[in-house]
């Protein structure tokens, strides 16, 4: 058995047309009846209320229902998840996948106006199979291939937000200092005495709050790190 990334750009569907948007989502289900699909979709962007307009204005789509809206700690982007309803005059591609029988893991995910999905397969025929099935849909690219079982995984935001509650406000602070003033760089631009300077507290203090933080977004990623690429 082995496992591959398979990405498709859908044409003429709306997330091909999200790559403006700068739009990450996932879908969380999907389902269908009698030529109508359902989908529940996490959308993340800074142009939110863009990437849903884009969603409910398609061709295809019959109906949207926001059910919820958060925001994000970062590049003030925001998430809202859809209820989607649609009707395609053929089959879409997640759900032509698993009528023809292949096995997608995990949540697919749109990434750059693509759909990505992770596929168990038998062999590697399965992914020419894979590719020929999808190209009727656009381009087809293979992000990767393995022989272990491995698959997507990504922190939803109650995880990001659990992470966040988890660093004292302190500790955030400096963490965030020390993106902002290049301490991450490649050539890094400032010490942790700076930081310190910076905060008026000691270097001791800074080193502490860093390190502590640093931790605690490490752990966090590591559980995460094993089913990447």
């Amino acid at each position: 058995m082995i496992t591959a990334r398979i990405a498709v750009l859908y044409e003429g569907d709306w997330t091909a047309k999200s790559t403006s948007l700068d739009v990450y989502g996932k879908f969380l289900a999907y389902t269908s009846q009698n030529n109508r699909y359902y989908a529940l979709v996490v959308l993340t962007t800074p142009r939110i209320d863009s990437a849903v307009e884009l969603v409910r204005t398609h061709e295809s789509i019959t109906e949207v229902n926001e059910m919820m809206r958060t925001e994000t700690s970062y590049d003030d982007a925001q998430s809202v998840t859809l209820f989607v309803k649609s009707k395609y005059r053929e089959i879409p591609p997640m759900e032509m996948l698993t009528y023809e029988g292949f096995f997608p893991i995990g949540h697919p995910t749109l990434e750059d106006g693509r759909i990505v999905f992770d596929l168990l397969l038998n062999d590697r025929e399965g992914i020419d199979d894979a590719i020929e099935l999808l190209h009727g849909f656009g381009n087809v690219s293979v992000e990767y291939l393995s022989e272990d079982l491995r698959y997507q995984t990504a922190p939803n935001l109650d995880e990001f937000e659990d992470l966040i509650d988890s660093i004292s406000p302190r500790q955030l602070e400096v963490l965030s200092l020390a993106v902002s003033m290049g301490y991450f760089d490649d050539r890094r631009q400032v010490t942790v005495e700076d930081l310190a300077d910076e905060l008026d507290i000691t270097k001791t203090t800074a080193s502490k709050h860093l390190r502590k933080a640093r931790l605690k977004v490490l752990t966090f990623l590591d559980r995460y790190l094993s089913n990447s690429v």
